[in-house]
């Protein structure tokens, strides 16, 4: 398919933002996404993708601990998914009730249950079993499941987990657009997008900059289980921390 082709069906996708001159995917000389994680146990990836011949597809080359004593892990990208993280990166910042209402589709209420359920059966006063679960269903679906995710997004981080992952895209006739976030949440919201200068570094909870980025790296990368999961401890523990509190107060 033709690079102008890809790039049309790209745009199509995620809405007709011009791009900045000189940032087509005609472009892109590499592109280098860096995560690295030192929580509970430590990672530290590099995939680089750099154009193959005729540009149809990008060659990607992944380093990591898993391939520290061997040859780098090497596969191929359409180049429409490099299309999608360029029109991803140019379109309006997202805010994060947006991010909010697509999240929330993503959450699946029997797997968050199930990670909230050890911390619910925990307490042996009359707020814990199948009395706290009561409390807990209504909190996992609709406007409910919403707003915990709003307060989710907005709290504080903790400290057993650090991850960080940055993107660096290099043009042939431009300065480099770079990507990136420290953000512990699902799908690592927000991101801080910088460049090329003089653009200023804007934040977005958009999610089909993540989406893109999770499309550019192999199956088996820690860092695209980063970006694709569903659910997680700290959510499900606000949500238990907020059935009990329900629970008490008609339990006084």
């Amino acid at each position: 398919m033709p690079v102008v082709l890809v790039a049309a069906l790209s745009a199509a996708c995620v809405g007709n933002h011009a791009p900045p001159p000189g940032t087509a995917l005609q472009d892109v000389r590499a592109i280098e996404i860096h995560y690295r994680y030192s929580g509970w146990d430590r990672v530290d990836e590099v995939h680089r993708l750099q154009p193959g011949p005729g540009r149809r597809t990008f060659v990607r080359r992944s380093q990591g601990e898993a391939h520290a004593d061997s040859a780098a892990d090497t596969g191929s990208v359409p180049a429409q998914r490099v299309g999608e993280l360029l029109w991803a990166m140019s379109a309006p910042a997202w805010s994060p009730e947006r991010a909010v209402a697509h999240v929330a589709r993503r959450v699946r209420p029997a797997q968050l249950l199930k990670q909230a359920l050890p911390e619910a059966g925990s307490d042996a006063s009359a707020c814990s079993g199948a009395r706290l679960q009561g409390y807990l269903q209504p909190l996992l679906r609709g406007a409910e499941l919403r707003g915990e995710l709003l307060q989710y997004y907005q709290g504080l981080p903790w400290t057993d987990d650090d991850p960080v992952m940055e993107v660096r895209i290099e043009y042939d006739h431009a300065p480099p657009q770079r990507l990136a976030s420290r953000s512990q949440r699902l799908q690592m919201l927000p991101w801080t997008l910088g460049g090329p200068a003089p653009a200023p570094a804007t934040t977005s909870y958009a999610v089909p900059v993540t989406q893109a980025v999770r499309r550019l790296l192999p199956p088996t990368s820690r860092a695209a289980a980063r970006l694709e999961a569903r659910e997680d401890g700290d959510l499900a523990g606000r949500i238990v921390r907020r059935a009990r509190e329900a629970c008490a107060a008609q339990t006084r």
